[in-house]
């Protein structure tokens, strides 16, 4: 099965290293600026089967609470949270935890769990 992972990030910059990097290492992409637009995308867009979402964002949502409606919705989504500011021991049951800054073979490696998990 092929992996396509929606990236959930605020910051234009980081958002397109991930995607860059993920794509470049043959996972599908799919971007979104924050937790309603992941939301949308997530409703529309079957073939996501991993998301990878920042926890402070903009908006009336935040990475955790985007989880947690997200594994509700779609229990077989894995969820990868990333955060500078947050430790793994605060993150939801059922997801897994990359810490910012993360090298480009950290992100690869965790989503490929992801897919191996799948």
């Amino acid at each position: 099965m092929a992996i396509c992972v929606l990236v959930v990030e605020d910051d234009p910059l980081v958002r397109f290293v991930a995607v860059e990097t993920l794509a470049d290492a043959g996972f599908g992409t799919i971007e979104a600026s924050d937790a309603a637009q992941a939301l949308d995308t997530l409703y529309s867009d079957p073939s996501i089967n991993v998301l990878l979402t920042d926890i402070r964002m903009p908006g009336q949502m935040n990475g955790f609470e985007l989880a947690l409606v997200a594994k509700r919705k779609w229990p077989s989504l894995r969820i990868i949270i990333t955060s500078g500011y947050f430790d793994r021991e605060e993150v939801p049951l059922g997801t897994d935890f990359l810490h910012k800054p993360y090298s480009a073979s950290d992100l690869v490696k965790r989503v490929g769990a992801a897919e191996a998990s799948a």
